[in-house]
């Protein structure tokens, strides 16, 4: 699917970018061929860690690697995704953040997991800064999987400020801590526009998307007290508060566009993989894959032809 982006005259997109990927890009920008490749290098690496946190934590009914499967299709379902964007490194830290809040069920005491937890959303803030909307997930985390205790709820607070002192640190030690500098990082919370960028060709693929979704709810909340295991339903559970705080984080994006989307792309994966691994008829499975696929290809192509004179 990535092969669409190579008649793309702009191949990246600073969309709701935070300090660090802004770096990233000054490093890359004229780079236009190593852009597209480390973009589609970090997908297929974070399909890999994100089935290998859903396996070990025993996420779904059975392990599969569905969820890296789906993870890159929705990654790459727009053209817009297609792109050197924030996000591709925001999800690095958003697994490994997700990861963190399923050992809270592990520990006898999850004080240095919500630390982590923490501190992982806060990186990943820094690099996409409506990141910082997944923090209630914690607090969501802490409520389903473990008993009140007030430290834990704390280490929080703790983690998810330490990335953003330490980086406030670093440009106050060169220098670069100034009014103007400040009013720049945080323009994204205070300068937004309300608007929403999509192509009408899209419909097909939202209405698919959209079906899909609600078949995998309603597959999920008929299914809850269905799983042999506790920890099974209560991750799930996790998972479907991921989506609806990404989905909060999108109407607060600076600007409305498919990227925004991506942020979707985690909870997704695993949401619709139980979905698939509920069918009993694989026919039937098969069939709403190639169809989510002929869709996705055809928006790619009519983009394609769009650019393919530049």
């Amino acid at each position: 699917m990535w092969v669409f982006v190579l008649p793309k005259p702009e191949i990246s997109n600073t969309e709701n970018a935070f300090p660090l990927f802004l770096y990233a890009f000054q490093e890359l920008r004229d780079q236009r061929v190593l852009m597209v490749g480390v973009s589609l290098v970090m997908i297929v690496l974070q399909a890999f860690l994100l089935t290998t946190v859903i396996n070990k934590q025993g996420v779904l009914r059975d392990s599969s690697h569905l969820p890296a499967l789906l993870y890159v299709v929705l990654m790459s379902c727009f053209p817009e995704q297609l792109s050197f964007n924030p996000l591709l490194f925001a999800n690095f830290f958003i697994i490994i953040f997700l990861n963190s809040i399923f050992n809270f069920f592990r520990s006898d005491t999850a004080v240095y997991e919500v630390f982590d937890a923490g501190l992982f959303i806060g990186i990943a803030s820094l690099f996409y800064w409506p990141c910082l909307f997944l923090f209630p997930l914690i607090w969501a985390g802490l409520y389903v999987l473990r008993p009140f205790a007030w430290q834990e709820w704390l280490a929080s607070f703790i983690g998810v400020f330490l990335p953003f002192l330490f980086f406030g640190s670093i440009l106050y030690w060169f220098n670069m801590l100034s009014f103007n500098s400040l009013k720049a990082i945080l323009e994204p919370f205070y300068k937004v526009e309300f608007s929403t960028a999509y192509n009408g060709t899209y419909i097909i693929l939202f209405i698919i998307l959209v079906i899909i979704l609600m078949a995998s709810l309603f597959r999920f909340s008929r299914d809850l007290n269905t799983f042999a295991k506790v920890r099974t339903r209560k991750f799930l559970a996790i998972v479907v508060w991921f989506f609806l705080f990404a989905g909060l984080s999108y109407l607060v994006s600076v600007k409305r566009t498919m990227i925004s989307l991506s942020f979707l792309a985690i909870p997704l994966s695993v949401i619709i993989s139980n979905y698939f691994l509920s069918l009993k008829n694989q026919l039937l499975a098969e069939l709403v894959f190639l169809l989510l696929l002929a869709a996705v290809i055809y928006n790619q192509v009519l983009y394609f032809l769009q650019f393919s004179n530049f």
